[in-house]
């Protein structure tokens, strides 16, 4: 994917200096993991009050089973391009200047911190990545001197790194992605994923924004309930079917391809190196999630320890046979390796009783 995304920034000369990386580097990503503390205030947001009134009494006349929330009857969302450049505009203008440095943050009182909510419009054709790259682009090079380049290179790496490479990988690997299951999960999705009702509050926070807005932005999706459902073990189709459903912006071509290669690792590793998977340490370093969360994300197999520690162990002792000689894995297996044989029974224990009874969690 890093060697798409460089190939992409030449070939459209993109954040380049003759043939070199504009700033030095090709990649910022190291300045786009700060974890969102309050620190200043976030503008609020671009809302279109688009009236859907008519549509929703069509889909309630017509029997549709729905899921979520949708109380306003308007939706928030561009549905002209009109709307979607008014969309870009705002975003260059009023959260550009600090995207890139909380584009993986989460946090229980913002729903959409610095990020652009274009993503519906640019998967309803409503304006090109080209016109958004190009727009953004343009704008950090007339505001230099307030504009850091990790925030602008963030948003760049999103689009053309990460979402034309999915659109490259979802033809170039259909139909067989849609029916991989490299890692044999089988489990189903639990309840709560339609409710939000779970006691773990990271999870809890991350469906409930998804049902009440139809959004959710890369990192909880791919490390709040997608790492969630890799770690149960949960059959791919079911995810795939979840997420097409429920995001306003799940187009297949571009969804089919996170979910079931990026996010459950079910191509066994064309489209990711290796599984996003990860302990209740990452969400608490990217999020507040854990500050009033009913489990403790220090402990490990106590009745109140955070669920995420022992699927986490469990599911790299029960994969090691996919995932032993991937070199991405092989720190985590030397410290699997080192770990007593009773403490490793005693996650695996809990582990299984967590996969077998989610809804209790």
């Amino acid at each position: 994917m890093e060697n798409f995304y460089r190939d992409m920034r030449k070939k459209y000369d993109v954040l380049m200096v003759d043939d070199q990386p504009e700033g030095g580097k090709w990649n910022y990503d190291k300045s786009n993991r700060n974890k969102w503390k309050d620190g200043f205030r976030i503008p609020s947001h671009k809302y279109f009050k688009n009236d859907v009134v008519s549509v929703v009494s069509d889909i309630e006349k017509a029997g549709v089973k729905t899921m979520g929330q949708f109380e306003t009857k308007t939706f928030p969302y561009p549905l002209t391009r009109e709307q979607a450049l008014v969309q870009l505009k705002y975003f260059c203008e009023e959260l550009l200047i600090h995207f890139g440095d909380y584009q993986d943050a989460m946090h229980t009182d913002e729903t959409y911190l610095f990020h652009s909510r274009l993503s519906f419009a640019m998967n309803l054709k409503l304006v090109s990545p080209q016109d958004v790259v190009t727009t953004v682009v343009n704008y950090y090079h007339k505001h230099q001197k307030e504009i850091e380049i990790s925030q602008v290179e963030g948003f760049v790496r999103q689009i053309i790194g990460w979402r034309e490479y999915m659109r490259g990988m979802y033809w170039a690997r259909m139909p067989k992605l849609k029916s991989e299951n490299s890692l044999d999960n089988k489990n189903k999705l639990p309840d709560f994923f339609w409710t939000g009702n779970t006691k773990m509050n990271c999870l809890s926070h991350a469906i409930t924004n998804s049902l009440d807005n139809g959004y959710a932005h890369h990192i909880q999706r791919l490390m709040i309930t997608g790492n969630y459902a890799l770690l149960t073990q949960t059959n791919p189709d079911d995810v795939d079917a979840w997420y097409l459903g429920i995001y306003v912006d799940a187009v297949e071509w571009v969804q089919l391809p996170n979910t079931r290669g990026m996010s459950q690792f079910a191509d066994g590793g064309k489209i990711a190196t290796k599984p996003y998977v990860s302990s209740g340490s990452y969400i608490h370093k990217m999020s507040n999630y854990c500050d009033a969360c009913h489990y403790n994300q220090n402990k490990k197999t106590e009745k109140d320890a955070c669920p995420f520690n022992s699927l986490y162990w469990n599911f790299l002792d029960d994969k090691r046979e996919f995932l032993k000689d991937n070199f991405r894995m092989k720190m985590m297996y030397s410290v699997l390796d080192k770990m007593r044989p009773e403490n490793l029974h005693a996650m695996k224990k809990r582990a299984q009783h967590i996969i077998e009874h989610q809804d209790a969690y």
